[in-house]
């Protein structure tokens, strides 16, 4: 089976290790490209920190050290690499998504250091805010469109069995080399996978189409479910 992996180049190179073991063949379809960006950590104690994901800490943690703040990640992965950095997590939700994110810091008090995207969504930035506490948002890296020649990203699409969306940037990235309707039509054929609800939500919006959902975003839930396909 061939699938197509749509995240950034570094990440699917990371990914194609993965699947390749397994015996599925990798078609490399990176659609986003991850920016770093300049930042200053504001001069003040800060009573948490907290990652949403495994590029956030690479990019903090390369150049900042933590003292007594309290970790918090979303993902295992994200996890992972808090603790690559000789960091231990101090909470980490059992699912993926903002909301349970949220339930970790109700009743708590105390100011929020929220390393992140530039393009990210405000859900979990809003949400510790109406609970009471201080956030600072802090942009470590950006997100944009990956290019293809169009000819180029039809090869590519056309050689996959399974196109993978691990994230809503990557869907919109499709969009930016494609129009809708020549998106859709290449896509109706093959089996779409989303890493997470808002990803399946983005692609409805935007193109229309149904996809399946690993049990959690991770590596491990995307092989189990390609394996019941194959």
């Amino acid at each position: 089976m061939k699938v197509a992996l749509t995240r950034s180049p570094e990440d699917v190179q990371k990914d194609k290790v993965a699947l390749e073991r397994e015996g599925f063949q990798v078609v490399e379809l990176p659609l986003l490209e991850e920016v770093p960006l300049p930042f200053e950590v504001p001069k003040i104690e800060f009573d948490y920190v907290v990652f949403l994901s495994p590029r956030a800490v690479r990019l903090f943690l390369s150049k900042c050290q933590l003292g007594e703040e309290k970790i918090v990640v979303v993902g295992e992965k994200t996890a992972r690499e808090v603790r690559a950095f000789g960091y231990q997590v101090w909470a980490m939700p059992e699912e993926y998504y903002g909301q349970e994110l949220l339930e970790l810091f109700r009743g708590l008090k105390g100011r929020v250091l929220l390393p992140r995207s530039a393009v990210g969504r405000e859900e979990v930035l809003e949400g510790l805010k109406s609970l009471g506490l201080e956030v600072y948002p802090l942009e470590v890296y950006t997100v944009r469109a990956k290019l293809y020649e169009e000819e180029e990203i039809k090869e590519k699409l056309s050689q996959a069995q399974v196109v993978v969306f691990a994230s809503p940037s990557a869907v919109k990235g499709l969009l930016a080399n494609l129009q809708r309707q020549t998106a859709q039509s290449l896509l109706a054929q093959k089996r779409l996978l989303c890493l997470g609800k808002t990803t399946e939500s983005v692609l409805r919006q935007l193109l229309d189409l149904p996809c399946l959902k690993p049990e959690k975003p991770t590596l491990e839930s995307l092989i189990a479910l390609l394996k019941t396909l194959a």
